[in-house]
């Protein structure tokens, strides 16, 4: 029997909840500024900022910055890194939560 353990690969380290929960609370924050850069650089940055915090807009602006969570949830699914997965899921919940109560609650 062999009892060398092999080491472990960076994103076999990395297959752990709170990982995957703080990427994704990053990514959408990350997608949040390539918005404003794609769509919205002729406004300054405090302007942008100003309108995102106007709550008739807000859960658009979630909703958009929430979407780039998906492609690495599926990406970690299909490599098997299911902690990873879970913790995507879990901040994309939250971010959810959030909008709907911005939106729904007065």
């Amino acid at each position: 029997m062999n009892t060398e353990s092999t080491p472990k690969r960076l994103l076999d380290k990395m297959d752990q909840t709170i990982v995957g929960f703080v990427i994704g609370l990053i990514l959408p924050m990350f997608m949040f500024v390539l918005y404003y850069l794609v769509k919205f650089d002729n406004y300054t940055w405090d302007e942008y900022v100003k309108g995102a915090r106007d709550l008739a807009v807000l859960p658009s602006f979630i909703k958009v910055s929430v979407f780039i969570n998906l492609p690495f949830f599926f990406l970690f699914n299909l490599l098997k890194k299911f902690n990873l997965c879970k913790g995507i899921f879990f901040a994309s919940l939250i971010y959810i939560a959030g909008m709907l109560f911005i939106k729904f609650i007065p």
